[in-house]
């Protein structure tokens, strides 16, 4: 659909309603896709959270020093979580300001 939409963006004269209506959808559905996408990775991504960094703790009497391990733990994990994101996202920590 981006493609057929971006092809009749190109194809349509420079300020023409044709051209105006082709960019309008085209980055709507993009929106709307990328939106969903977010929505379902963060989904995945909580429910691994709860499974391995909560679930089991909850269910299973732990003692005290291995709910401490394990939550630090889980804050090493999403530092790493964190940082992935970001790298993929365009971050770069060797170049700072």
């Amino acid at each position: 659909m981006y493609h057929l939409f971006n092809q009749i963006e190109k194809s349509a004269p420079e300020g023409s309603l044709e051209k105006k209506i082709a960019k309008t959808v085209m980055y709507s559905v993009m929106g709307i896709v990328g939106l969903g996408v977010m929505i379902l990775a963060l989904y995945a991504i909580g429910w691994i959270w709860y499974f391995f960094c909560g679930g089991f703790l909850i269910f299973e009497d732990q003692p005290f020093w291995d709910k401490v391990v394990c939550g630090l733990m889980s804050l090493i994990f999403l530092g790493f979580l964190f940082g992935f994101v970001l790298v993929c996202l365009g971050w770069d920590p060797d170049n700072r300001r």
